[in-house]
């Protein structure tokens, strides 16, 4: 698996090592094999163009997760991806192509799990008010992007609360020690 990160802001210092790590983490924990992800730091300008464009709110945000290969996940928690061979296998219905699965199974190329956009500018403000560093909130708002790349949503109290303590355990384990 593999993690591009690319800062594209000037505003904030990242410890950019660090959350391409704590990223590897997280799709290992979630079962993602054979994949890769970029992570964007970006500035409040382009944050809130992103955000304008893919989301109708003309205003910044903490994160954003665009999902690039695969079927759009169900929402809520999946038993987690593993890459193109068998994501979608329980999803063939009567009629579809076994063949054609089998032939993507021999495809090598990695599978993109998709792209998180980070704004440090915003995530500072946002630790000031949680009383916390804004390398911990960068921290939780990258294994909040790569949890909804991986089918976890928070729409729903129950899907809320699923997804709050998966973030909570991974962080817990990423802060002991635990490295991919």
């Amino acid at each position: 698996m593999s993690v591009f990160l690319a800062n594209e802001q000037a505003d904030y210092r990242v410890d950019e090592p660090s959350l391409a790590r704590l990223a590897r983490l997280v799709m290992d924990a979630e079962g993602v094999e054979e994949s890769e992800i970029s992570l964007l730091l970006v500035d409040r300008s382009v944050m809130t163009d992103l955000n304008e464009r893919y989301m109708g709110e003309d205003r910044p945000t903490d994160v954003l997760a665009f999902p690039i290969d695969g079927p759009s996940p169900a929402s809520g928690p999946p038993d987690g991806p593993s890459g193109p061979r068998g994501f979608a296998a329980d999803r063939l219905g009567e009629g579809d192509d076994e063949d054609a699965l089998e032939d993507e199974e021999d495809d090598d190329a990695p599978w993109l799990l998709g792209d998180i956009v980070l704004c440090p500018a915003y995530a500072a403000e946002q630790a000031t008010r949680n009383g916390q560093s804004l390398t911990a909130e960068l921290e939780l708002l990258t294994v909040h992007g790569i949890l909804h790349l991986c089918g976890f949503d928070h729409a729903e109290p129950d899907e809320e609360r699923t997804m709050q303590a998966r973030t909570n355990e991974l962080l817990a384990r990423w802060r002991a020690g635990e490295r991919p």
